[in-house]
């Protein structure tokens, strides 16, 4: 989705009858949508890769799994099942680590990533979660809270798509606020005391040692409803920023109820 977007005019003109050009990139990879619709890219040549190089299964991304994945279940699973904040997990001789990425629960075996007892077909979520079991960070929560285009040699597209997704989620909840809570508190979040004076602050662990903070103020009569998300300045060491990034469009999605 990502590498999509990246093709995108990053306008937001709402043309190609999505609001946003990250839900437009969104529906072309789910296969909803074709590059085509939008109007300011004409043809293939424009569009760079063929589209369906990113969108076909086994994708390019496939191959990138597998390579991580082969790492990730060669690691010491009892150690690193204490590094990344999981589950160590041993029965009938086979190991596994367990741990929530958002709301779900995955179990990294030997054999793979697997999702109730059946081996993955997210390839995303293979990338991200065995990316950060072979990583084995133990830095702590540093207490400092920035935005994903805040670290460093952070590509531009990363920023955008934080904007997008703040705006996505300050629109929907701008008229019922409170229903905001119901929804993050369904999603595992937590509410926490914020020095931004938002009306609501929560946070969430997107995998154990990631934190994320959403904070939330409510529209009034000067101004509209506004959304900040923010991330431990320790994100780097337990993730890749640009999985950051997909991993924070996955949780505006849930969110959103999408």
């Amino acid at each position: 989705m990502i590498e999509i977007y990246k093709k995108l005019p990053k306008t937001n003109c709402g043309k190609c009858g999505s609001a946003t050009c990250m839900a437009f990139a969104m529906s072309v990879k789910k296969a909803q949508a074709d590059l085509s619709d939008c109007p300011y890219i004409k043809d293939g040549a424009s569009a760079g890769p063929r589209i369906d190089s990113l969108t076909a299964s086994p994708s390019g991304y496939e191959h990138v799994a597998e390579e991580i994945e082969k790492v990730a279940v060669n690691v010491d699973f009892k150690e690193a099942a204490e590094a990344v904040g999981g589950e160590y997990i041993s029965c009938g001789g086979k190991e596994a680590i367990r741990l929530k990425m958002i709301n779900k629960t995955y179990e990294l075996y030997k054999a793979g990533l697997f999702e109730n007892n059946v081996y993955s077909s997210d390839t995303w979520a293979r990338i991200i979660i065995c990316d950060y079991v072979r990583r084995q960070s133990t830095r702590p929560l540093t207490g400092e809270l920035i935005g994903l285009g805040h670290f460093p040699h952070t590509a531009s597209h990363v920023k955008a798509f934080q904007s997008n997704a703040e705006r996505k989620i300050a629109g929907i909840f701008k008229n019922n606020a409170p229903s905001l809570r119901q929804r993050c508190l369904e999603l595992g979040g937590a509410d926490v005391p914020n020095n931004l004076k938002a009306d609501y602050s929560f946070r969430f662990n997107l995998l154990p040692n990631v934190p994320l903070f959403l904070s939330l103020w409510s529209a009034d009569k000067e101004f509209d409803a506004d959304c900040k998300i923010l991330f431990d300045s320790s994100a780097e060491d337990h993730i890749d920023i640009e999985y950051l990034a997909n991993l924070l469009e996955r949780f505006t999605f849930e969110l959103a109820g999408d």
